[in-house]
């Protein structure tokens, strides 16, 4: 990542928010925050290192790509990988894997109404633990399902950008319906070609390093790509909530 690439950073930052505050400046409006502080409870703060993570899952298999692995394995791969689009450990099923996993963290106040709850067993793929080393991330894509979505990093920094509902990233090609979307082969591609044209658009993206201990909103509709700045973990969870349906 080139350093020009980082400096932008637009998105409104909070700390110690009420509920109410959330719903009415972020939710309502379908707007990103980056809210500070309140994963600070967190036992995964503390603990979720490499070497935690191995001695806790053991043999336990994880969804990475197309393949799955261990993962002592995948830390193996990622500390060598020199490929542009390194695999990315992303596993919607690790809570009921590793029990522990599930227990060490706890849903930020601001969504915890989730209307997807009510489906129980049946209900979409909707948490997720994310690891990947540096270069790794998600290209331009909105999420399913017209959920929104948070994303907390536990460890390293993540880039987002992210451009509203009825603005298509530049590069990228929604298909009429929507259910597919050609973009660049790799991440760097699209910073490398269209990342300086957005800076003088009327609507710009909203911009972003998130942290170790910050928790990202991203709201239903919006495109966003994120790329791992260093090695990172995180967990992320999709939900609908009564404000977010009516939006």
């Amino acid at each position: 990542m080139k350093p020009e690439w980082l400096e932008r950073d637009n998105i409104i930052r909070k700390r110690g928010i009420s509920v109410d505050d959330f719903l009415t400046n972020f939710e309502e409006p379908n707007k990103p925050v980056l809210l500070e502080g309140c994963m600070d409870n967190w036992d995964a703060l503390g603990k979720w290192d490499r070497d935690y993570l191995v001695n806790l899952c053991g043999d336990a298999q994880f969804a990475v790509g197309p393949v799955k692995m261990r993962l002592d394995d995948y830390f193996s791969y990622a500390d060598q990988v020199k490929e542009e689009r390194p695999l990315y450990l992303f596993d919607p099923k690790f809570a009921e894997k590793i029990p522990t996993l599930g227990s060490e963290y706890d849903v930020p106040v601001y969504f915890r109404e989730d209307l997807f709850s009510v489906l129980g067993n049946r209900r979409p793929d909707y948490r997720w633990i994310i690891i990947g080393p540096a270069g790794s991330g998600s290209s331009f894509h909105i999420d399913p399902n017209s959920t929104s979505a948070w994303n907390a990093v536990i460890r390293g920094s993540k880039k987002w950008i992210l451009f509203p509902p009825d603005v298509v990233p530049p590069g990228v090609h929604p298909s009429p319906d929507g259910a597919e979307v050609a973009c660049p082969v790799s991440i760097i591609e699209w910073f490398m070609n269209f990342y300086d044209a957005t800076k003088d658009w009327k609507k710009r993206p909203i911009e972003c390093i998130c942290k170790a201990g910050e928790v990202i909103f991203v709201p239903n509709g919006w495109w966003h790509l994120v790329i791992n700045l260093e090695e990172s973990v995180a967990i992320t969870q999709n939900y609908v909530s009564r404000v977010g349906y009516l939006c």
